[in-house]
Order: structure tokens, then C-alpha cells, then sequence
């Protein structure tokens, strides 16, 4: 099966140490929730596993044939229209030619309903979307190229319940056609429910969970969001 194996991942930043002997896997078919505070190291972590920043030791390896990734800053040129974005995207993106029908196709499979809603913002100018409406069609824009490994940071950050619902929708319909997701999220209760496994970036190591249960009783919580900021307030080792 192929997967994304990261052992004892060693990182620093500066004269700050982000990961110690850290390691994590993803499968092929499975959705896997990446937890951690702001200035954890998420987003450092992968830029290391798309090699856009070197580690300082430790084995990152996949066994993938194409990876995407959608980081938390997104820009758009203000004057082009979404569709010119999207064209540009798949320049970058996929190997082969992938039009709004293929897109509509695949994202409407996964979550009906949305495919008009994607219509929608189409033929909409950059300048007057949202940072919301960008962010939901970059992420089902991108899962509709053919890549096996898929990272997002944060895609459900300043999107409204609906486009989160239709996000989540997607990324578990991709991942029953064997697409391996990894994903951060601050929404401690979405990446719970919708992920295969999860794991919290504490003490500058990965502590993987498969349950609500598990996370709240390891860290001495009632609730999730009470467990996670206990988690995030332990000492660094």
C-alpha cells in the first residue's frame, strides 16, 4: 500500500527546535487531521514533506506518484476571473488537461449539490470573492486533478458551514477512491469526526489518536478543545 512515512523528524527554525524525533504515517485511502497550535510547526512541517525546506535529520519518504498541496496563504490576481485561476492552477498542476467538466464531474460524485454552487463562482471576478469562496475552490478545484497524495493546510479556515460540509464531503469521497489525505485544522471537533486518524503536535512530536475518547483522556480533558489546550500548554521536551 503506499503511504508517507516520516521518521524521527528532526527541525529547527531559527534557534527554536519544532521537531524532535517525530514521526507520522499516511496511508493510501485514508484521511489523516493534523492538530497543533499556532507557531507549532505545522506548516513548516510541510514545507519539509513537499521538500521546500531541508530538515535537520531524520527520513521523510512516500511512495506516491504525484503530491498536491494547498498552503494557508492563497492570493489571486484581482482582475482575473476564477476560471482564468483555475486554467492557471492546472498549468502547474496537472499533467494532463483538466477542464470544468472533468472538475464538475468528480466534485458532484463526491457531494451533490455543489456542482451549481461551483458554477457559480465560476465566472466570478477574484477581486469580489471572499477569502471563503477562494479558499473552497482552490481545494475542490485541486482535488479534482488526478494526484494520489493531497496536503492541505487549514482549507476550512474562513469558510461558512456549508462549504466546510461540501469540503469535508469531497475529501472523504476522494479518500474512498484511494486518494491519501493529510490535513490541518484548528477545528478540533471537524477533524475528529471526518479523519481516519489524527495526530496532535505536542512537545515537538506527533501523538496519533483514532478517537475522541483517546485524545481527551491522554491529555486530561472534558471536552475536545479543553484537551487540546492542555496538550498545547505541556512543556517542550
Amino acid at each position: 500500500m503506499k503511504r508517507l512515512l516520516v521518521d524521527e523528524l528532526n527541525l529547527r527554525y531559527a534557534q527554536q527546535v519544532l521537531f524532535n524525533s517525530a514521526s507520522l504515517a499516511v496511508e493510501a485511502g485514508a484521511i489523516t487531521g493534523l492538530l497543533g497550535p499556532n507557531g507549532s510547526g505545522k506548516t513548516s512541517f510541510f514545507d519539509v514533506v513537499c521538500g521546500l525546506k531541508k530538515m535537520n535529520g531524520g527520513k521523510v519518504h512516500h511512495s506516491f506518484s504525484k503530491l498536491l498541496y494547498l498552503s494557508q496563504i492563497i492570493a489571486t490576481p484581482p482582475v482575473f476571473r476564477m476560471f482564468d485561476v483555475f486554467k492557471m492552477m492546472m498549468l502547474f498542476c496537472s499533467d494532463t488537461p483538466i477542464t470544468q467538466r472533468h472538475a464538475l464531474d468528480k466534485i458532484e460524485k463526491w457531494s451533490p449539490g455543489i456542482a451549481e454552487r461551483y458554477r457559480e463562482i465560476w465566472a466570478k471576478k477574484s477581486s469580489l470573492c471572499s477569502y471563503g469562496e477562494k479558499r473552497w475552490f482552490f481545494t475542490l478545484s485541486l482535488l479534482s486533478v488526478n494526484a494520489d497524495l493531497v496536503i492541505l493546510d487549514e482549507p476550512t479556515a474562513g469558510v461558512d458551514p456549508e462549504f466546510r460540509y461540501h469540503i469535508w464531503r469531497c475529501l472523504e469521497g476522494a479518500a474512498a477512491e484511494g486518494v491519501a489525505v493529510l490535513v490541518s485544522s484548528h477545528n478540533v471537533d471537524e477533524i475528529v469526526t471526518h479523519c481516519d486518524d489524527f495526530y496532535m503536535l505536542s512537545q515537538q512530536r506527533f501523538n496519533r489518536f483514532t478517537d475522541a475518547e483517546g485524545f481527551m483522556s491522554s491529555y486530561g480533558g472534558s471536552t475536545l478543545d479543553e484537551a487540546f489546550i492542555h496538550a498545547a500548554s505541556l512543556p517542550r521536551i
